[in-house]
């Protein structure tokens, strides 16, 4: 028999990839590299592999299952931009009114803040800082629309008004309008105490236990609880065009603006160039030459991200109850999403 070549081994590969992924991320978490992952995709539109390894944390070693509730951190933000466009459609909100208009002042005393719309929170180009310290406290950097800058303060305001327009909370508003609907049964913006049986605690770079937060209210920028399954769920109903009117879609995946590196996406001080190659668009990154959406999630001792290709309809998400998690992303990737991802490099992403 011949030896196997180089290219052949790869096309045997290529033969079965979900289980060579699902081999890697077997080892990754056995070799205590990330303690756990729950990860689920979509091939052309129908639900595809899930894989769950590892543990829940150090509170809990029992293994992460398809039930394990993650902190989806800024996975929160396309759920919300999709609660936002509803409420758009039915003439509730308008993203182009200024948010002051809406449900009053949030930053006071800067004039330039009152300019904000729900526009400029989804596109990250309200000029307010993604969140606030001694060194960005909460002020307009510049002008709303000029540029870039990822921006999670503002997600408050806007949820001030979405609660404002839609009259009840943002929790109300996505159980009614995102996880009923879409059967998302383990699912929440607030802590639920159904969740304490089975969720996952958040782990630090070298292992470390992050205490675990119980939300009591819900957070438009980063308070989503939920599974790999459902995440995936919202995935495919938004692949599939569903929940809102054609050009609704169009105007959510519309690249509005060119992304520019910084800290965790931040350039509060227009000191980057913008990428050409990434764009945002109302709630979304943007790989617009792949035809590809995407975002990340990063809290203490948790990591996530969506990648989705709206030609094909191939997706993945995954979650990892560590600080690691996002550097899954080189091995995960190519498998899950074949082609091209600049965002990989835009995010900088290390290797495990």
């Amino acid at each position: 028999m011949d030896t196997p070549t180089v290219a052949s081994a790869q096309i045997l590969r290529m033969r079965n990839p979900m289980t060579d992924l699902s081999r890697f991320l077997a080892a990754t978490t056995a070799s205590g590299k990330i303690p756990g992952v729950a990860l689920a995709t979509l091939r052309a539109g129908t639900k595809g592999m899930e894989h769950y390894s590892g543990i829940r944390g150090a509170h809990d070693r029992a293994v992460v299952d398809a039930a394990t509730v993650f902190e989806a951190a800024s996975l929160t933000k396309p759920v919300v931009a999709f609660i936002a466009l509803q409420l758009a459609e039915e003439g509730l909100l308008d993203l182009q009114r200024p948010l002051f208009d809406i449900c009053g002042d949030y930053v006071p005393g800067d004039a330039a803040s009152r300019r904000i719309t729900a526009f400029h929170v989804l596109t990250h180009t309200s000029g307010l800082p993604n969140i606030v310290r001694v060194e960005a406290p909460l002020r307009t950097y510049f002008n709303p629309g000029e540029r870039f800058s990822y921006g999670s303060s503002a997600f408050a305001w806007l949820q001030r008004a979405m609660e404002t327009v839609g009259a009840r909370s943002l929790e109300s508003l996505a159980r009614a309008r995102v996880f009923e609907p879409l059967g998302m049964l383990r699912s929440s913006l607030e802590w639920q105490e159904r969740f304490a049986g089975n969720h996952a605690q958040g782990h630090e770079w070298e292992g470390q236990p992050v205490p675990k937060r119980r939300v009591a209210t819900a957070l438009a920028s980063w308070s989503l609880l939920t599974t790999a399954s459902d995440y995936m769920g919202f995935v495919q109903h938004v692949l599939a065009s569903r929940g809102l009117a054609a050009e609704s879609y169009r105007h959510w995946f519309a690249p509005r603006v060119n992304t520019r590196q910084g800290d965790d996406a931040e350039d509060l001080h227009g000191r980057n160039p913008p990428d050409p190659n990434i764009a945002w668009g109302l709630g979304w990154g943007l790989e617009p030459a792949q035809g590809c959406f995407f975002h990340w999630g990063n809290s203490p001792g948790f990591r996530a991200l969506v990648l989705a290709n709206r030609v094909t309809q191939d997706a993945v998400v995954w979650f990892a109850n560590s600080a690691r998690g996002l550097r899954l992303v080189h091995a995960v990737a190519p498998e899950a999403v074949p082609g091209a991802h600049p965002a990989i490099a835009w995010l900088r992403i290390g290797r495990l």
